[in-house]
């Protein structure tokens, strides 16, 4: 499975919330956050990256940058 990195992080310390903060803001574990803002970005569930886009009301492309949508071809 493929895995591609978020902007999680610089858009979770943009809106000055630590990891913690926004763990408990959105029901989605500090473990999974952390994860989804490393490198290799995680593998989150659809409903996590919707908790997560709704809370800090973004879209999907704030968090996954336009080359990873084509990268994937999205569309096409």
């Amino acid at each position: 499975m493929e895995r591609y990195r978020s902007r999680l992080k610089e858009i979770r310390q943009e809106a000055g919330l630590t990891v913690s903060e926004l763990s408990i803001a959105t029901g989605v574990g500090e473990r999974t956050i952390v994860s989804v803002e490393t490198a290799n970005g995680g593998n989150p569930s659809i409903g996590t990256v919707l908790r997560l886009m709704k809370y800090l009301k973004i879209n999907f492309e704030d968090l996954y940058p336009a080359e990873i949508l084509d990268e994937l071809q999205v569309g096409k």
